[in-house]
């Protein structure tokens, strides 16, 4: 008999069964909290809070992650003051005044405050924003645009605790953002607006000069950063000539320069004088201008304007050079720095050539014969040439002051020059003749020589003594007596040269010499005559320039006596140790033994005064 068979357990449906039977008498349903709850009462230092499993947590942005910046959940020993994206910034409006802040300590090491001001730019301009350190360290700012991307060029300058950066700003919203580094403490920041900027720059978006005008116009230089930039299209051949003006004190450059092109030129001064630069263009080509200035104060004003000097109208060399007719004034412009003007004259031998410039400031200038050989070289208020031969010679003009390019030149031949302008060319003449002499220009020399004789005194006279310039040379002894009178004392044969110059515009001058007397006795030690005793001897001390010098043997402690005739003339005794006495007429005792120097001296002006000594020992 068959069994009828068991069903089969189904443990697990069970078990499902009991847990679901659990789950429904004892749990309810578990809410995670929101980014409201979550982030209810904190701050990030950056970026936005949200709740990551009930746990607030902070994200980054597309601008915090531009700025390179950490988004975390601030936790600072004090409330944070500032915060560090842009929908936490501070807003910052000008006008304002300074305003305190503060950079917090972090509770964790990592945590670093950044303080984020805003500022929405409406005009164009320079604008400055200055940090003042009181307890923080140090104040590190960055420059940030509405992107968050932070400028590179961010020009700023320190004076005591205040440093002040000083960009130029375009229309927008800008951040500048403060931190401490690692440290904290307390500031103050300000932003003020410095005005529009006037000029672009950068080349791309220079200011376009006009050709030709000339017209003055103001450049303001804001800040130490601000650079104004120009632009000009050159014409082949022309020169062109950029010139700026202001007080003294400020320094300033200008920098001249094309792309891919190498001759540009600088000009830098901070005396007050324009600055300059100048091109004369090879080809047709944009070129620009950068001003700047690299001390203050600030700002600097300048007066500037451009010119175009038109097409060179004198040749560069000998070839192309210019005629020239002496005594007829001819217009010269010099179209840049590097500019030769050559002009072409006929020279006739012993002719003295000079120039004469209307219109302020000096040139170069240089005389050069067919050859190229230099014949005379100086500026053209101080050329003077002297022509040997005849022949064509040439006049280079170059350089000089760039502000006073244009002028008048005019060649004056000076005639024959009637005195040497050297020792070497001297007019000799003898003691007891006049002579005249004719300045050819105001920087012409003169020279007249003399031959002396030894031991000869002379006297030249020469009017008028105040509007000359007198220089002697030669082996002589000089005393200048006053009023145009020098005396002479020749040391031994040979020429005495002297050298007149004009003073004040003066055109001439007269000169008379004369041979006062000739030395009886040597004037030094080293032409001292020896005195044997016992000794009786007389001689005249002549002129002022004057002095009779005498060696002789004395015994330090023995007696010696003295007879003196000497009227006004003063007598002194050199010891061989150096000691200088003034003996009497009598007994004296010298203290030293050895050889002593006696010394006649004291004529006043061309005196001739006789003396009589005589010396014995006891």
């Amino acid at each position: 008999m068959a069994r009828a068979s068991r069903p089969a357990r189904v443990p697990w449906l069970w078990s499902v069964a009991l847990l679901c039977v659990l789950g429904l008498s004892a749990c309810d349903t578990v809410e995670v909290p929101g980014d409201e709850v979550a982030c209810a009462g904190l701050r990030c230092t950056a970026g936005t809070c949200f709740s990551n499993a009930g746990q607030p947590m902070c994200r980054c942005g597309p601008w915090e992650r531009a700025a390179s910046v950490p988004c975390a959940v601030a936790a600072f020993k004090t409330p944070d003051d500032h915060g560090g994206s842009p929908d936490t910034a501070t807003v910052l409006t000008v006008p304002m005044s300074p305003r305190e802040a503060r950079i917090d300590e972090g509770q964790r090491e990592e945590m670093l405050d950044r303080d984020l001001f805003a500022f929405t730019v409406h005009e164009s301009g320079i604008y400055r924003f200055a940090c003042t350190r009181l307890t923080l360290a140090a104040c590190r700012v960055r420059l940030l645009d509405a992107a968050g991307n932070s400028v590179r060029y961010f020009p700023f300058e320190t004076e005591g605790a205040t440093t002040s950066w000083s960009p130029k700003l375009t229309e927008g919203t800008w951040y500048f953002e403060v931190s401490g580094e690692d440290k904290s403490g307390r500031y103050t920041y300000e932003l003020m607006f410095l005005g529009a900027d006037d000029h672009g720059n950068a080349w791309g978006d220079a200011t376009v000069l006009e050709e030709g005008s000339g017209t003055p116009f103001p450049v303001r230089l804001s800040v130490p950063s601000d650079l104004d930039v120009f632009t000009f299209r050159a014409r082949a051949g022309h020169g062109y000539r950029f010139i700026c003006e202001r007080e003294p004190g400020p320094q300033v450059w200008l920098v001249l320069s094309s792309e891919g092109h190498g001759g540009g030129d600088v000009d830098l001064d901070d005396s007050g004088a324009p600055v300059v630069v100048s091109l004369e263009a090879s080809s047709a080509r944009d070129w620009f201008v950068e001003v700047s200035a690299g001390s203050g104060p600030f700002p600097v004003d300048l007066r500037c304007r451009f010119e175009d000097l038109g097409l060179d109208e004198h040749g560069d060399t000998l070839a192309t050079a210019t005629p020239l007719t002496p005594g007829v004034p001819v217009d010269v412009t010099l179209q840049s720095r590097e500019d030769v003007d050559v002009f072409s004259f006929t020279g006739a031998p012993g002719h003295v050539y000079t120039v004469r410039t209307e219109g302020l400031g000096t040139w170069s200038a240089q005389v050069v014969d067919a050859t190229g050989a230099n014949v005379a070289s100086s500026t053209t208020d101080r050329l003077r040439a002297r022509m040997e031969v005849e022949g064509t010679y040439y006049l280079k003009v170059q350089g000089g002051e760039l502000w006073a390019h244009s002028f008048q030149l005019t060649l004056v031949d000076a005639g024959v020059d009637d005195h040497g302008d050297s020792p070497e060319t001297a007019t000799f003449v003898a003691p007891g003749t006049s002579v005249t002499g004719r300045f050819e220009t105001p920087y012409d020399t003169d020279a007249i020589a003399f031959w002396g004789e030894p031991r000869g005194v002379y006297l030249a006279a020469y009017a008028p003594s105040a509007e000359l310039a007198f220089n002697p040379r030669g082996a002589v002894s000089i005393l200048d007596l006053g009023n145009g009178h020098h005396l002479f004392s020749a040391w031994g044969e040979g020429p005495v040269t002297m050298m007149f110059q004009p003073l004040r515009g003066v055109e001439g001058f007269s000169l008379q010499l004369t041979q006062e007397a000739v030395d009886d006795y040597g004037d030094h030690s080293g032409d001292a005559q020896e005195l044997p005793l016992p000794v009786s001897v007389s001689g005249v001390v002549q002129t002022a320039i004057d002095t009779d010098v005498f060696s002789v043997a004395l015994e330090a402690g023995r007696a010696y006596r003295l007879g003196l005739d000497v009227g006004t003339l003063r007598l002194t005794l050199l010891a061989p140790d150096g000691t200088l006495s003034r003996p009497q007429a009598g007994i004296f005792r010298p203290t030293r033994t050895g050889n002593h120097l006696l010394t006649l001296t004291g004529a006043a002006g061309r005196e001739l005064v006789p003396w009589r000594i005589s010396l014995q020992a006891e």
